[in-house]
C-alpha cells in the first residue's frame, strides 16, 4: 500500500511541476537508470542491463525529440549534439557490455541537471517576486 501512495505522490509532483522541473525529473530518472544499468553490467545481469539502458535511451531520446530549434537556437543545437553523444555511448555500452561507456553520459546528464536546477531556482524567484 505505501508504494501506491509513493506513485500517487510522484504523479501529483509531475502534474504540478513546471516544465523546467519536469526536465530535472527526467534527468534524475535517466541518471538513475544508467546507474542501475551499470550494476547490471557489473553483475553480468543481461536483462537488467538491457531494461535500464532501454529506459535511459527512451528518456534521452524523448528529451532530444522535443528540442525547439526556433526558440532554443544554439542552445538547442548544442543539446542535440550532447544527447546524440549520450545515446551513442548508451548503445555502445549495451552492445559491448562495457560500463566505462556510461561514465560520460552520467557526467553530461549530471552537469545538465545542475544547469536546469539553476534555471528552476531562477524561475521560482521570478514567480515569487511577481506575487
Amino acid at each position: 500500500m505505501p508504494m501506491q501512495y509513493a506513485r500517487q505522490y510522484q504523479q501529483t509532483q509531475v502534474m504540478t511541476s513546471s516544465r523546467v522541473q519536469i526536465v530535472v525529473l527526467l534527468y534524475d530518472a535517466a541518471i538513475q537508470s544508467i546507474e542501475l544499468a551499470r550494476r547490471g553490467i557489473e553483475a553480468n545481469n543481461i536483462p537488467e542491463k538491457g531494461r535500464f539502458l532501454g529506459r535511459a535511451i527512451s528518456i534521452v531520446g524523448e528529451l532530444n525529440s522535443v528540442l525547439d530549434f526556433e526558440q532554443g537556437g544554439e542552445i538547442a543545437r548544442s543539446l542535440r549534439r550532447i544527447y546524440d553523444y549520450i545515446l551513442s555511448e548508451l548503445v555502445t555500452a549495451n552492445t559491448r557490455g562495457d560500463a566505462h561507456h556510461l561514465d560520460g553520459p552520467v557526467r553530461c546528464l549530471g552537469e545538465l541537471r545542475e544547469a536546469w536546477v539553476e534555471v528552476a531556482t531562477q524561475e521560482r524567484s521570478l514567480v515569487g517576486a511577481g506575487r
